[in-house]
This record gives C-alpha cells, structure tokens and sequence, in this order.
C-alpha cells in the first residue's frame, strides 16, 4: 500500500538563473571551468573548515576523557588499592552505566571518585553509585549532589540525606546503622534510573 504525501513548493529560481547567465557569456573553456571551481570553492573550504573545527573539538574532548580516566584511577589505587585490572573493569562499568541510564561519564566518575573517598571501599561506591544515581533522578538534583551527601553518610554526617527524605531523619533520630538508612533510601528511590 503506497501512501502519498502531496508537497507543494516554489523554486526561486532567481539565483541560478544568474549564474547561468554568467557561465553563458564565459568564452573560453578555461574561464568556464575557472568559473565553475570559484562557485564550488567557497563552500568547499567552508565544509573543510568545519570538519577540521569538529576533529579539534573531538581530539581536545578525549584528552579530556582520558584526563579524567586517570584522575578516577588514582583516586582508586590510593584510597582502595585497587589494581590496574580493578581499574580497568571499573571503566567498563563506568561506560556501561553511561550507555544504559544516559549519565555523562564525566559526571559517574566524579560521583565515584566522592564515594570511594566517603567509603574508603570500591564495592560499597560502586553500590552507592547506583543508589545515587536513582536518589539524583528522583529528587531531580545532580549526580554530584546526590553521590556528596551518600558519601558524607558513609562517616556518619547524614544531614544532607535527611533532607532528601523524611523517612531518613526518623531513622536518623532512633540511631539506625548506615546500612538501615541506606536500605530506606534504595526503597525509596531504588530503581527511578
């Protein structure tokens, strides 16, 4: 079954009738061609230059993934000792949480890198990545925000979680553990990524 879109449109015609009007009154083969490259030159240098613009812009944007990969990897070895295989396997999960919930690398890294430091532990981050990332979509507040204030919790300091939610500062005043709090926050925002 075919479907058939009617499309009115008007050509103005002006321009093109101008340059062959040019090209007409040309003599000679050379000056023909000559006026064919110059009408083909300038958007050619324009599309050169914008390709050359895109490949600075991609070159410099990896330097600077690359920058932030190793700042991630020394965070890792001093706080946890994570080994260079340990590195390299949280890359991959770095890229894949990217792919799968739309979260800048950058931005994973960064919230990473706050909890290894909060936790001192790689699993317990990596868990509190996940946590954070639901806890951010949710509340609708940055990635960094939510990863700063799990990774306070981590020592203890859960002032900025007990604003996030009001089941938080009841657990907060009966003395709940970390975990027990944590749990409430995986219920309560646990799956919004």
């Amino acid at each position: 079954m075919a479907i058939r879109i009617p499309i009115i449109t008007d050509l103005d015609s002006k321009g093109l009738e101008k340059t062959f009007e040019q090209f007409k009154k040309l003599e000679t083969t050379g000056e023909q061609a000559s006026f064919v490259l110059k009408k083909a030159f300038l958007p050619a240098v324009a599309a050169l230059g914008a390709l050359a613009f895109a490949g600075v812009k991609a070159a410099q944007a990896a330097a600077a993934d690359e920058l932030e990969q190793a700042k991630l990897a020394q965070t890792l070895e001093k706080v946890t000792g994570a080994s260079s295989a340990t590195v390299a396997s949280t890359e991959q999960m770095i890229e894949a949480m990217s792919r799968a919930s739309g979260t800048a690398d950058t931005e994973l890294r960064e919230a990473l890198s706050s909890l290894v430091i909060g936790s001192g532990d790689l699993a317990k981050a990596q868990t509190g990545l996940a946590l954070a990332q639901d806890i951010a979509t949710a509340s609708n507040l940055p990635l960094q925000s939510a990863a700063d204030a799990l990774a306070k919790a981590y020592a203890g300091n859960y002032k900025a979680l007990q604003k996030l939610s009001p089941a938080v500062r009841d657990l907060v005043k009966d003395g709940a553990s970390t975990e027990v709090i944590f749990q409430q926050l995986s219920d309560t925002f646990g799956g919004a990524t």
